[in-house]
């Protein structure tokens, strides 16, 4: 069995002709009838449903009796649909059925024990009384790598994530489904389990914009939407983020948002006072929004921010919660060595090399505040900081230093940037007052031995310093292949 199915309850007043994409059982007395409800799961060969009730939420035996009849894990999505007029409902219904249809092949949590609402012959079947509950997952072929990023790990407040071999990896076991991990991964490569950024992203692309505005609550919340409202139930309010808020602004909905009591969702308010500020700041629309929604942190909230924003708003919004960092740069330190755009887990900061000129340049929708360039700057040139600036998001890629590029004089090989090969004649000795314009061979043989006496032990000098000097030059970068890599 595969796809999915939907199932409504004869009270809501729908039809099977009301729902498009999906095959339809209209079910009298759904919610008290599981026998039927897994019948007619199987009947229509489909491993995902969502059920349409007229009120409240499905029991235990309802739930049981479609994992018994091949409901996959995280595959049943409830919709009340009471008091709703037939093409909200239906609407309702179709975001409902595109979220499961995005939901990951092979789907699986942490099994545990079914809650309350449980019959005695719910206990004769596995599938009755187990479920899952949602942890963390990779996507290997998104994930980029420990070596090259590792924020999950640094981000996990209980130490789930572990980093053994060149992907992260989860204990299923200690995970806590507090959802801190998802929006820390720049690349898209981590979700929970049921409710992946691809889902939601499927399911808010069916309502907006069509409705009033969207609640995401917490499960826990056991929240209600009223009429021209759409529920967007997530395990825990940690997913959400400011670009999730913004992205539902700009297309013109409102957003409200339900936490649990939980310290799950310790963090929804700071993260919705923080997206009230930024539309405060950009005064009002400025172009339309793209037909893609993308819930994937930076690019969430720097592409909603670049389309809300007014032409020439040149605020800059600080706030512990940004999932994007300002940055500002000393020119006089800066040498374009390249170790801060190596040590870029997204390649918002690029060593371009290509032209006739040594740019460095950085790109702020891309840029997460981890702070691994400061770390990696040798010069302590560099300064980053929680926050969203809004003249630096709609210039897009800035370019912070250059310098041209120049050839040896003697070999014609190529020079390191001028301003490094400066500091190096500070830091090392043997090429105090070697000319700028030579590379250090040349400049080490222009220098030579004043005598027979010396002569070795000054080779080997300026052997010393060749070496020292080359390995200095920065790791090479292509601003395509790095264009392709974020891509």
């Amino acid at each position: 069995m595969s796809g999915v199915a939907v199932l409504l309850c004869s009270g809501t007043g729908l039809d099977a002709d009301a729902v498009v994409g999906a095959p339809v059982a209209v079910i009298d007395h759904l919610c008290t009838r599981p026998a039927a409800a897994a019948a007619a799961l199987g009947e229509l060969g489909a491993s995902r449903v969502v059920l349409g009730l007229c009120n409240g939420r499905p029991n235990g035996d309802l739930i049981g009796a479609l994992r018994r009849g091949g409901a996959v894990p995280f595959g049943i999505e409830a919709v009340t649909l009471s008091g709703r007029p037939r093409d909200e409902a239906a609407r309702l219904v179709e975001a409902a059925s595109a979220k499961l249809a995005a939901l990951a092949p092979e789907e699986r949590g942490r099994p545990v024990l079914a809650a309350n609402g449980m019959s005695r012959r719910a206990l004769f079947s596995f599938a009755g009384v187990v479920m899952q509950v949602p942890v963390a997952a990779v996507a290997d072929a998104a994930c980029v790598g420990i070596a090259r990023c590792g924020l999950c790990f640094e981000a996990c407040p209980v130490q789930a994530i572990g980093v053994a071999g060149a992907l992260p990896s989860v204990d299923a076991a200690a995970c806590n489904a507090c959802g801190v991990c998802v929006p820390r991964c720049p690349h898209g490569a981590l979700r929970l389990a049921g409710s992946a950024t691809a889902q939601v992203e499927a399911q808010l692309e069916k309502l907006l914009p069509g409705v009033e505005g969207i609640i995401f609550a917490c499960r826990k919340a056991r929240a209600d939407a009223p009429a021209g409202w759409a529920l967007v139930e997530l395990p825990t309010l940690g997913l959400v983020t400011s670009g999730w808020i913004l992205q539902t602004r700009a297309r013109g909905a409102q957003v409200r948002l339900a936490p649990c009591e939980g310290a799950c969702c310790a963090g929804a308010r700071d993260v919705d006072a923080l997206a009230k500020r930024v539309l405060a700041a950009c005064e009002e629309p400025h172009t339309a929004m793209p037909a893609r929604l993308r819930l994937t942190e930076p690019l969430a909230t720097a592409d909603a921010v670049r389309h809300l924003a007014a032409a020439g708003v040149t605020a800059v919004i600080e706030d512990d919660t940004s999932p994007l960092g300002v940055i500002a740069l000393d020119t006089e330190r800066c040498t374009l060595c390249g170790a801060c755009a190596a040590a870029c887990p997204t390649s918002a900061l690029l060593l371009d090399e290509a032209a006739q000129e040594t740019v460095l340049r950085h790109e702020a929708a891309a840029c997460v505040p981890c702070g691994r360039c400061v770390a990696a700057c040798p010069e302590d040139a560099l300064e980053l900081r929680r926050g969203i600036d809004l003249a630096h998001l709609e210039a897009g890629t800035c370019d912070l230093a250059r310098a041209a590029r120049e050839t040896c004089d003697r070999c014609g090989a190529d020079l390191l940037p001028g301003p490094m090969r400066r500091r190096l004649r500070e830091v090392l000795p043997a090429l105090a007052g070697a000319p700028l314009e030579l590379c250090a061979r040349c400049a080490s043989r222009a220098a030579g031995p004043t005598s027979d006496s010396n002569r070795g032990s000054g080779r080997l000098r300026d052997r010393a310093a060749t070496v020292e000097y080359d390995a200095a030059a920065p790791p090479r970068h292509s601003e395509p292949a790095a264009r392709e890599r974020r891509r």
